[in-house]
């Protein structure tokens, strides 16, 4: 028996967490070299739905070599960012086809396609499977805060909701709303990458935060990071999704019409989706949501008489390229005060010139108070809305 390192990086680690504590079930270990294969012909495992095989094949030459001359019974330390943070007592080790990996987990691995450059540096030539121990706290302390919250709540009927909320608007907040009515306990899962974007993560939670803390009643709703790893960037998304949303125990997942993964398929001479195939879980999906210039409001566009013309769309992305010029979104696709806590986040560096132009322009009680950014966008938020003079 030998022990040697196997360098794994944080998806990887968290990955291996879901599974342990369950949230992949009917997956709750690595995969052998049958099992796999087994997997990705037939799509289920255990008698249940579940995309392509579970397996840990990370990168790099010390990798290959300690997984290549593994043997069953030895003990390899699972190291991530250079500190222990596990151990996995080897079954077997096995060589796998990593292009055919990709097309599992993405469906294509052409090069154009966002992510698939990330996944092959970080897949390896081969993969071990064996129980393992992994310490990754966070994924338990998940798990607990949702279970203490149905437990204060009693609730019978949990749904939820996974956001990204790059950025968080008022589509987000109706969905929220609407899925508040029908249950008694709402699960937000607010998707936590393991790469840097526009808007960072921690922004978002904070945007999330206020809106739950001002505008929600809090004991029905509880926020919860979901650490988006490499399985969930594939058209399979929605599938796992609702693998995992079931093992919080949620028994509804609701979805916008913009949710990935949904895709579309003629079966027995009608239109499916994915929707229609999902056994986890009973999935609600929600129709599109625009703002009427004559409705005056946020309405569905299957319940809106006026037509596209008088329809204001809240495309996420337009959205977030105002915030990279800088410029404050209309407060009818977002509210000032989150605008105000992404667009402080987004140019720390403004500070000093706006709290002279708030100090300038906007009226003070005459006490000096601590400036922060995301007053001066909210009180020009206040004049933009000031109609007495238009």
């Amino acid at each position: 028996m030998s022990t040697k390192e196997l360098h794994i990086d944080n998806e990887a680690a968290a990955t291996l967490a879901m599974a342990k504590e369950g949230l992949l079930s009917p997956v709750t270990k690595l995969m052998n070299k049958k099992e796999a294969e087994e997997v990705d012909r037939t799509k289920e495992y255990k008698g249940k739905t579940f995309p392509f095989s579970f397996l840990l094949a990370p990168s790099g030459k010390r990798n290959a070599k300690v997984l290549k001359e593994c043997k069953k019974g030895d003990i390899l330390t699972l190291v991530c960012c250079g500190e222990k943070c596990g151990t996995l007592h080897v079954e077997e080790s096995f060589e796998i086809d990593i292009d055919a990996r990709v097309r599992r987990i993405y469906g294509t691995n052409a090069p154009t396609h966002p992510g698939i450059k990330d996944i092959y540096r970080r897949l390896g030539q081969y993969a071990v499977c064996g129980e393992y121990e992994i310490d990754y706290p966070d994924i338990k302390e998940h798990i607990d805060d949702v279970n203490h919250a149905v437990k204060a709540t009693n609730a019978k009927s949990i749904s939820s909701i996974i956001l990204s909320g790059k950025p968080f608007h008022r589509v987000h907040e109706r969905l929220i709303r609407t899925a508040l009515v029908k249950c008694d306990l709402l699960v937000i899962f607010l998707s936590k990458p393991f790469i840097n974007t526009v808007i960072p993560y921690e922004t978002r939670k904070k945007s999330l935060e206020y809106f739950i803390d001002n505008f929600l009643p809090k004991d029905k709703v509880v926020l919860i990071p979901l650490e988006n790893t490499y399985i969930f960037a594939g058209y399979n998304q929605l599938l796992l999704n609702s693998i995992v949303a079931k093992n919080f125990g949620c028994d509804k997942l609701i979805i916008g019409q913009n949710h990935a993964g949904i895709g579309a398929f003629f079966e027995k001479e009608r239109l499916s989706s994915i929707v229609d195939t999902i056994e986890y879980i009973d999935i609600e999906l929600m129709s599109e949501f625009v703002y009427c210039d004559r409705c005056k409001t946020l309405v569905s566009t299957n319940a809106c008489p006026h037509g596209r013309h008088h329809h204001t769309s809240y495309h996420t992305d337009s959205i977030l390229d105002l915030f990279k010029l800088g410029i404050m979104p209309p407060a009818i696709m977002m509210r000032k005060e989150i605008s105000a806590i992404i667009l402080s986040s987004l140019f720390p560096d403004r500070a000093v010139k706006l709290a002279k132009i708030h100090q300038d322009l906007f009226p003070s009680s005459g006490i000096l108070d601590d400036f922060e950014s995301k007053d001066f966008y909210s009180s020009l938020m206040d004049l933009y809305q000031t109609s007495s003079l238009s």
